[in-house]
């Protein structure tokens, strides 16, 4: 990415953050907030830089920034270039081996598996992987499996509309066809918490 491409994407960023609080923040503009995620994605894909949440706090701005601090920020990005390339490349089997190990944040390690922070991921990673429920190759089968927008759009709407619950069975057992072999454990926990809270649902 040339140098002036770099400082206009800098520049842009930097105005959307700072028409983003103008607005109210990320509950008063969710498509602003959506389309400022979706530019330091792309930013950081195509400058190698993992899509982590140190990488995104450098790409966070409060105000408009001087051109100098525009330099800075650019000449800390290059040298972060050359840090990861530097870095032992690990395999993806190995990340999650050494998250597990180390108890790491998913929103550290999926970015930098290619896998997009959604309700379910964060499930697989939270419940199955570190959990020891299954062996880590199957986790990341699954990981990569998911990820599939038309996939994670349908899960997604398990956790926060109650339509899917009229046909729950026949919900479960599509994406089970799909293979997908945690998503009963998944929806269990969901229709588990409304049960809790007073909800009657037929069937379970």
């Amino acid at each position: 990415m040339t140098n002036p491409n770099l400082r206009k994407s800098i520049a842009k960023l930097a105005q959307m953050d700072v028409d983003l609080e103008k607005k109210g923040g990320p509950s008063k503009a969710g498509k602003l907030f959506e389309r400022i995620l979706e530019k330091e994605q792309d930013l950081l894909e195509k400058l190698d830089l993992p899509n982590t949440p140190y990488y995104q706090s450098l790409l966070h701005f409060d105000s408009i920034p001087w051109e100098k601090e525009i330099d800075d920020l650019i000449n800390l990005l290059y040298r972060e270039i050359e840090s990861q390339k530097n870095k032992e490349k690990k395999s993806d089997i190995e990340l999650l081996i050494e998250a597990k190990k180390s108890n790491r944040d998913p929103m550290f390690i999926l970015p930098q598996l290619g896998i997009p922070t959604h309700v379910y991921t964060l499930f697989v990673y939270n419940n199955i992987l570190m959990y020891g429920q299954d062996e880590p190759e199957n986790i990341l089968s699954e990981l990569k499996l998911v990820n599939n927008f038309d996939l994670l759009e349908i899960i997604g709407k398990m956790g926060y509309s109650p339509d899917w619950l009229e046909s729950a069975e026949r919900q479960i057992a599509f994406l089970e066809e799909k293979g997908l072999k945690y998503i009963r454990h998944y929806a269990f926990d969901i229709i588990n918490y409304l049960k809790n809270m007073g909800f009657t649902i037929n069937g379970f």
